[in-house]
């Protein structure tokens, strides 16, 4: 079984690129294959609307080049989820991103979840993505904790990403869930704190929720229904 994961963002050094390859090993079970997919061009982060827009074309491109190429299935490396429902549109492998993927395993583990995002004004696009999932009844909040993405993995940022899941599980969250995936280094040490300081509450990494909810898929043979997805009427050209 092969995964291909496309990055959302460009400009990462190939220091940082071999540090996602080896970290997406770790994420996936024992004899899958994980690959790392480059886009040809997009953000250096994704923080608003228009980034969003902007990082769709190279999303596409490559989800159609690695199920042209073998892929099993596809995980699209961002916690807001960009193009993914015109990528299902575009494959007949399933695709799944890790905003999608975290909220749905965290309502199947807990009653309420918070969502934590990079920054005040992501929220709305994080509200929309809860409501488009049918998940605003079990989502406690949004919580912000004011830190760009290209700063958002650094140990500087870590006291903030604790005090707004704090925040969050005060507020009624029983899961906290990352709405950006620069936050995902901090899941483990999160989840130990929090066993600390509140009890019961969990951490849902999205990388493993999105990996390891791919590979349950394709090992049941399920993909996207093509009612909920169906293809373009007509060819589409995603240029070079």
């Amino acid at each position: 079984m092969r995964i291909d994961v496309v990055t959302v963002i460009t400009g990462l050094s190939s220091e940082a690129l071999e540090q996602r390859r080896r970290a997406l090993a770790r994420l996936a079970s024992p004899g899958i294959e994980t690959r790392l997919v480059v886009v040809s061009n997009g953000p250096a982060s994704v923080e608003s609307e228009a980034e969003l827009l902007l990082a769709a074309p190279g999303i596409l491109r490559a989800v159609v080049e690695s199920a042209a190429d073998g892929a099993d299935g596809i995980v699209i490396w961002g916690g807001h989820d960009p193009a993914l429902e015109a990528a299902r549109e575009l494959v007949d492998v399933p695709v799944i991103a890790p905003g999608m993927a975290s909220m749905l395993l965290a309502c199947s583990v807990a009653h309420r979840f918070g969502l934590l995002v990079q920054l005040e004004q992501v929220r709305r696009l994080a509200e929309r993505q809860v409501d488009s999932l049918g998940l605003a009844a079990r989502c406690a909040g949004v919580y912000s904790v004011e830190t760009p993405v290209l700063e958002l993995a650094g140990e500087a940022a870590y006291a903030s990403v604790e005090r707004a899941a704090l925040d969050a599980v005060d507020a009624g969250a029983d899961a906290v869930c990352f709405g950006c995936m620069a936050m995902a280094p901090h899941a483990n040490r999160l989840q130990e704190r929090l066993a600390a300081r509140r009890p019961g509450a969990l951490v849902i990494d999205p990388g493993s929720a999105a990996i390891r909810w791919l590979e349950l898929l394709i090992g049941m043979g399920l993909c996207h229904s093509r009612r909920s997805h169906p293809a373009p009427p007509k060819p589409i050209s995603l240029g070079q």
